[in-house]
């Protein structure tokens, strides 16, 4: 009993008891979305200032989704990992560590450009338990907006996670369409990483 009164609080502890009453109102943040979201930044900011965080909109099981996430930053990762194992159980929420792939997307769009996910394609070689990777993009260039579009992409298809722990490196080029038919669609990038963790824990 005395241990649990006297345990000195983690910062992950004061950010879960603010959260934890404030939850009814971040369950329907659209109605003061802008006050709620800068009160969450700057309770994340004294964890980390590179936190961020997403919400879903709410599914039909009446429950909400709060994605914490390290922005892609690798360093930040073990901190949304401490801060996500400590959640406590709250009421139609789920929360989850790093921004999670998104099946449903077809398209990139940033900046100047608008990504196909057909027309994106790859080579890949194994790569000590990461996977290098060498992308075949229609219409590519090399330029700083191409650059982060990629990584947007990559985020969409694998999650924040795989993108940055997954890939030991990612080379891009333009498509030469006479090697379409030896290589592989991005959309099936997820499934021969999880092909690849399989067979190295077997």
């Amino acid at each position: 009993m005395f241990e649990r009164l006297f345990k000195k609080q983690t910062v992950e502890d004061t950010f879960w008891d603010w959260f934890s009453k404030k939850a009814h109102l971040y369950f329907n943040f659209e109605q003061d979305q802008v006050v709620l979201f800068s009160k969450l930044k700057a309770a994340l900011e004294k964890i980390n200032p590179d936190l961020t965080f997403e919400f879903s909109p709410i599914f039909e099981d009446g429950s909400r989704e709060f994605i914490i996430s390290a922005d892609g930053i690798k360093s930040v990762f073990p901190t949304v990992i401490a801060l996500v194992q400590q959640a406590p159980t709250l009421k139609n929420w789920k929360i989850i560590a790093f921004r999670q792939p998104h099946k449903e997307i077809s398209r990139i769009d940033y900046e100047n450009l608008s990504i196909n996910l057909k027309d994106v394609f790859f080579k890949y070689a194994k790569d000590n338990g990461q996977i290098g990777l060498e992308l075949h993009i229609r219409g590519f260039y090399e330029s700083s907006e191409w650059t982060a579009g990629v990584f947007i992409l990559l985020d969409n298809v694998l999650g924040e996670y795989h993108t940055e722990m997954s890939l030991s490196s990612i080379e891009k080029k333009e498509l030469d369409e006479i090697e379409v038919t030896t290589l592989f669609p991005i959309v099936v990038l997820p499934q021969i990483i999880r092909d690849y963790h399989l067979e190295l824990n077997n």
